[in-house]
This record gives C-alpha cells, structure tokens and sequence, in this order.
C-alpha cells in the first residue's frame, strides 16, 4: 500500500537549482563526496516494459525503471539498507540520479535533462509513504528538441528525485511526513525507515504532484528511459541519519571478556593491597 502525504505539501517557491547551492533555497543539493552510506541491497525491481536488457541489472550497474504512456505501471525498484534511516536534523537521506545541464530559465539558472521520481519510504516494507512534492512547471524551457530532450526548470520542483545533477543529491527531510496518520498509527515509524522505493513519473502530464498539477520531464524515452537508477556499487541514497550499527555477537562476547578481566584483576588489587606491599618489602630485604 502507497500513502502520499498532503498535509506537509509546499504551495509553491523558488527552490534549489541542478547543482551548487542557491541562496535562500530549502533544498539544495548535497554533494557525493560528502556522504559514506548508501543503500545495501536491491530488495525490488521491477521496470516498465521497453528498457533494454543491457539496463536491467540493478545490482551491478545502471538500470532504468523505464515509462509508460498514461497507462499500465510505471517502473520502480525497492532498496534496504542494513542500519535504518532515522529522523534527524534537517534532510535525513539523499538521492542521486545522472541529469545533466541542459538550457537556461529567464533568471540564468540552469535548466536539467530530468528524469522524475515519486520517493516512498517504509518501515515493514509493506506499507509506504509518499513524500508531497511540487512541479510548477507547464512544459519544458525554450530551446530543445521537443518534449524527450529538453531542460526543464528545476526551481520549480520540489521533493522529486531526480530534480539535480549528476552527483548532487537531492535532500528528503523525514519530518515532512510527520502528520500522515501512517506516521500516527505507528506503521512508519520516521526513526525507523528500512526501504525506499523510487517510481518512476512518466512525463507527458498524466502523473501530478501533491496538489494535482500535472507533472512534466523527458517524455517518451526510451533504451534507457525514465529515470535512472545508477546501481548498487555506485549507490543512488545517501544517508544523512541513521541508527548507528550493533556490534556482531560475537564482538560483543569478546568485549564482555575483557571487560569482566579488567574489573576481577581491579578487584583483586583492591582486596589485597598490603600483601602486594609486604611482598614488595620481602623481595628488597632479600637483594
């Protein structure tokens, strides 16, 4: 089951551009080289009909979740991770995607090949909750091919992945799930998030945001079409907050070891001090 929250939605703003930071902006990217943590398997894939074989293995390199024309299922894919992702200061995850620079808005910021995805999150892996998004946009920026290779103007989206450049994350804040009566009940639990899962939005304005506006990218594409996960060993969410990981048992049991040695060798100085001293005494006497 798949609940968008819409409580929390954003009525509208100037946000972050492709890259970089802009000022005033509430979700501006994070950059690769600062995050160590990313997801640790591929519990789901399933990508909509058309993607070419040589895109469709997940846990060795890129793969497409691919598109489909207002009907039928766009693609996903579910992603685990062994420590989960909790609700932490600020943004508490990041996703990565390849779009690439591509026009100009009238303000000179730069406009990006996109590729759009719906962000989900669950703590069962049964139940997931949607993240509200925001797209302002009525059609692609001036000076493409057409409405499968085009800029789009990303500082008019917001909490879609796939809204940043190559290697530039977008930031999802946990928080604003905080009042889904999911989050309420207790069945996502925001300090406890174990799968993310991103759908792929067929871009020809089928799909809508959070507040019903149509939502439109590079549509159709194909091969590789829709957006792209960038596979396991280059890893597609960064994690900003987590639950930090329980040592195995069995360094637990060492570490009760030598611990438990510490504390009788302690005790054992403690309770007999003065046999330590005349022993000490006996042995100087004796040179």
């Amino acid at each position: 089951m798949i609940t968008a929250c819409l409580t929390s939605a954003v009525s509208g703003g100037i946000y972050s551009g492709p890259s970089g930071t802009t000022n005033g902006a509430p979700d501006n990217p994070i950059a690769r080289s600062a995050v160590s943590t990313f997801e640790t398997s591929v519990v789901e894939y399933f990508p909509a009909a058309g993607v070419s074989p040589s895109f469709t293995n997940p846990e060795t390199g890129l793969s497409s979740l691919g598109e489909v024309n207002g009907s039928g299922t766009p693609g996903y894919i579910t992603l685990g991770f062994d420590a989960p992702i909790t609700n932490g200061l600020g943004a508490d995850f990041a996703v990565f995607e390849n779009g690439f620079n591509f026009g100009t808005n009238s303000d000179g910021v730069p406009g990006l090949f996109a590729e759009f995805a719906y962000v989900d999150v669950s703590t069962n892996g049964s139940d997931f909750l949607r993240f509200p998004s925001i797209n302002l946009n009525s059609g692609p920026l001036p000076g493409g091919f057409g409405g499968a290779f085009s800029g789009f103007d990303v500082t008019n989206v917001n909490n879609l992945a796939g809204k940043h450049a190559a290697n530039w994350g977008t930031p999802f804040d946990l928080d604003a799930l905080s009042t889904d009566t999911l989050v309420l009940n207790g069945i996502v639990n925001l300090d406890q998030i174990n799968y993310i899962r991103l759908t792929d939005i067929p871009g020809d304005g089928s799909y809508t945001d959070s507040l019903g506006n149509p939502i439109y990218d590079n549509f159709p594409t194909s091969g590789s079409g829709g957006f792209d996960y960038v596979g396991l060993p280059t890893g597609a969410i960064g994690v900003l907050n987590s639950v930090t990981a329980v040592p195995e048992p069995s360094s637990l049991a060492i570490m009760g070891m030598l611990t438990a040695g510490f504390v009788a060798r302690h005790r054992r100085r403690r309770r007999h001090p003065r046999e330590t001293s005349k022993a000490a005494t006996s042995n100087d006497d004796a040179a």
